[in-house]
């Protein structure tokens, strides 16, 4: 589990707080009236989920992540894959509609 603070510990420690995050590859919980609020990452870890090419050092380890997934995906029944499609349509669907929205 990540490390979770309150608000006013974010506020006192901000300094500190950022140094863990950004050179000690740390995330951080801001809680906020006893509930979890926000994240604090790094860049680079932003940048990684932003992106997920990102996570791989290259190109062919991208490529590897495709190869595994077509080879998951081969033992799984015709009729299987056809439902995972759909309902993978509908959420990328309902995702594009709530932006849009924005």
């Amino acid at each position: 589990m990540k490390p979770a603070i309150s608000l006013d510990q974010f506020r006192k420690n901000l300094s500190d707080i950022v140094s863990q995050v950004m050179y000690g590859n740390q995330s951080i919980i801001v809680r906020k009236h006893n509930k979890m609020g926000v994240i604090v990452i790094s860049e680079r870890e932003y940048e990684n989920l932003k992106d997920p090419r990102n996570r791989f050092s290259t190109k062919e380890d991208w490529d590897k992540l495709f190869v595994m997934t077509d080879k998951i995906r081969n033992r799984i029944s015709k009729k299987d894959q056809k439902k995972l499609e759909k309902i993978i349509d509908e959420e990328v669907n309902a995702v594009r509609a709530e932006k849009k929205e924005k």
